[in-house]
């Protein structure tokens, strides 16, 4: 889908579909008046007829064939007025045209202002979000929308061009973890997913080192060798580097001072839950447990688009969780790579294992913070439901700071508290820690366990278990049914914003 900027008046624009934006109480003001007065007042006539209110993702559609776009969709954005209502817009607006057989559609920003960047962004994510589909194993894909123009009224066009590419960038960012997540476990193996790194590095300039099981095990990582052992499928300790560009003849790592911000996420390409064995609808969506990882290398593959200041290494600890004779089993006690010893309790508490080595790796590795994303844990689901993700972290300044972020991508994110009673509760019997102590608190206990191999550097952890994956055609719009790329955003304007 092709993105363009259009500065005419909307009912002067040429398309198959223009789509305006709506507050409640559905009263048509601003750009959908004007538009209204292009239909000769039938737009408005049919919103009294349809009581449309303005409600958020509602719609009413008109055909007007005596105007330049042909069809005008009025899009509830109910009573919110910041970029991710225009966000939702966008997506809706989208999602209709496809349905109505629009190639060419037209999305009108809003109104002028100070924020008029952050609406082309807004809008240009939720079109190319709500846009997406994953189908390449159907025999009759949709026809797509083929290009969407977004009207802005006035504004720099080297800015609004800017916002626009950068809207672009984390489109095809979160849509390239989208597809890793919703590709069968028998297709997006680990040995895959290092392919698809490798080819993110070659195109973009970073450096690129996948580290085999062997040599895994050589090195100490006792924690991702033992979930890798049951498996047939090679695991893949995959590291992306990004180095930013040298900015005014200087080195950015001179002098050794710089930051390097380590993203670690859990790749368990399928997640059987070991001999502690998943039911069948546990194990139903476990292709999708490898979102954590989608997530960091989609962000890694658009660092250069966001030129991010600063250096980042992107880890993914790609394995399969199988059953075997290898298999690690409850009573088994492992060796990470930090040194720490962990009793296994739980073979389905993998994911902590893999990331326990992950972000010692990133410590050794000169990392100066660290943030984790995982599919991680059912409790953080029952405790903030499917669209919104935990924040654990052990530094305050930095879990602000992805708090900022979040916001402004329009990814959900909530705190949670570190008591130390939570880690209290992982300490081993007959060594240093366990990999699970049941039930209650389990999102914290699980975070508390993966802050012990980071050796104190700042870290932040982002329980992704329930926005990574929807099954839930209630969700927002631009969030389809599968992988949803969660997190993706998130880095990139977290990333950005680091000088």
């Amino acid at each position: 889908m092709r993105f363009g900027l259009e500065d005419a008046a909307p009912p002067r624009v040429q398309c198959d579909l223009l789509a305006v934006p709506v507050a409640e109480p559905g009263t048509l003001v601003g750009v959908a008046a004007d538009v209204d007065g292009a239909t000769g007042g039938r737009l408005g006539q049919l919103a009294r007829i349809e009581a449309f209110t303005g409600k958020q993702d509602t719609t009413i559609a008109y055909f007007a064939p005596d105007t330049p776009f042909a069809r005008v969709l009025a899009v509830g954005t109910g009573t919110a007025t910041d970029p991710e209502a225009l966000r939702r817009y966008a997506a809706v607006a989208v999602r209709r045209a496809r349905e109505m057989r629009a190639a060419r559609v037209a999305l009108s920003a809003g109104p002028n202002g100070a924020d008029v960047a952050e609406r082309v962004r807004a809008v240009v994510e939720g079109a190319g979000l709500g846009a997406y589909r994953f189908d390449r194993y159907r025999s009759g894909p949709e026809a797509p929308v083929e290009s969407v123009a977004v009207i802005v009224p006035s504004g720099t066009r080297e800015a609004l061009g800017g916002a626009l590419r950068l809207g672009e960038s984390a489109v095809r960012a979160t849509c390239l973890a989208r597809d890793l997540v919703n590709e069968p476990a028998n297709v997006m193996t680990p040995a895959a997913l290092a392919d698809v790194a490798r080819s993110i590095a070659e195109r973009d300039g970073l450096g690129c080192r996948v580290i085999e099981l062997d040599e895994a095990r050589q090195m100490g990582m006792g924690l991702f060798a033992a979930v890798a052992a049951a498996s047939d499928q090679p695991a893949k300790f995959i590291v992306l580097d990004y180095e930013p560009k040298a900015r005014t003849g200087t080195s950015p790592r001179a002098g050794g001072a710089a930051r390097v911000v380590a993203l670690a996420g859990k790749g368990v390409t399928f997640d059987s839950g070991g001999l502690d064995i998943k039911g069948a609808s546990g194990m139903a969506t476990m292709k999708g447990d490898m979102g954590g990882a989608a997530a960091v290398i989609g962000a890694m593959g658009a660092l250069r688009d966001h030129d991010v200041p600063v250096r980042v290494l992107g880890i993914a600890a790609a394995t399969e969780n199988m059953i075997s004779g290898h298999a690690m089993r409850p009573g088994d006690v492992i060796r990470s790579l930090a040194g720490k010893t962990v009793e296994i309790t739980n073979t389905d508490a993998e994911g902590r294992l893999v990331l326990g080595d992950a972000v010692a790796f990133a410590t050794r590795e000169g990392a100066t913070e660290i943030i984790d994303l995982a599919t991680l844990t059912g409790s953080c689901v029952i405790a903030l439901g499917d669209y919104t993700a935990g924040l654990m972290a052990n530094n305050q300044a930095l879990a602000e700071r992805v708090l900022r972020a979040a916001v402004l991508a329009g990814e959900q994110v909530w705190q949670l508290p570190m008591y130390p009673e939570f880690l209290d509760a992982m300490r081993g019997e007959i060594s240093d820690l366990k990999n699970s102590a049941g039930r209650q608190a389990g999102a914290e206990r699980a975070a508390a366990f993966i802050g012990e191999f980071t050796g104190g550097t700042p870290w932040a952890h982002l329980d992704i278990a329930g926005p990574s994956f929807c099954e839930d055609r209630g969700a927002p719009p631009y969030m389809p049914m599968g992988g949803t790329g969660f997190g993706v955003r998130l880095l990139l304007r977290y990333l950005a914003s680091q000088g």
